[in-house]
């Protein structure tokens, strides 16, 4: 009787591992917002991704249908000219955050379909490699 009360503690016991080593988190989006734009200019997205998960994650796009085209950028400083680069992927570690902030990674929204005014309200898709797509709204506020 010992035998089988101890081979049911070992599988509850790996049960409760196996369960604990399967909720890693999620990816979240937060403090998203765009600067104005006008109909027919362009605008950026500026976010953070929180990954609380256990594995590395890769943004492969963004859409919204606020513009005729979305963007991945990253903006930098080469020989004292600012340069904004297309990303194919923005690389998310796992258990990091990482900012999109002015100046820096950006989601770059391209030909408006109308006006961003301050207090606007839009949505945002972002297609990730391993999660999927995880939808939010971003408010357009001044810089």
């Amino acid at each position: 009787m010992k035998k089988q009360h101890l081979f049911i503690l070992f599988i509850m016991g790996m049960i409760l591992l196996l369960t604990a080593c399967s909720q890693g988190g999620a990816l979240s989006v937060r403090d998203a917002w765009a600067r104005p734009g006008i109909d027919g200019g362009n605008s950026a997205i500026f976010f953070t991704i929180e990954n609380n998960t256990g594995s590395d994650e890769k943004l492969l796009s963004a859409s919204s249908d606020v513009a005729a085209s979305v963007e991945l950028h990253k903006t930098t400083m080469e020989d004292g000219v600012m340069k904004m680069t297309p990303q194919e992927f923005v690389a998310i570690p796992a258990g990091e955050d990482v900012i999109f902030q002015p100046g820096d990674l950006h989601v770059m929204l391209i030909d408006l379909q109308g006006d961003l005014a301050v207090g606007d309200d839009f949505s945002v898709v972002l297609t990730f490699e391993n999660a999927g797509e995880i939808s939010f709204n971003v408010t357009v506020q001044e810089p």
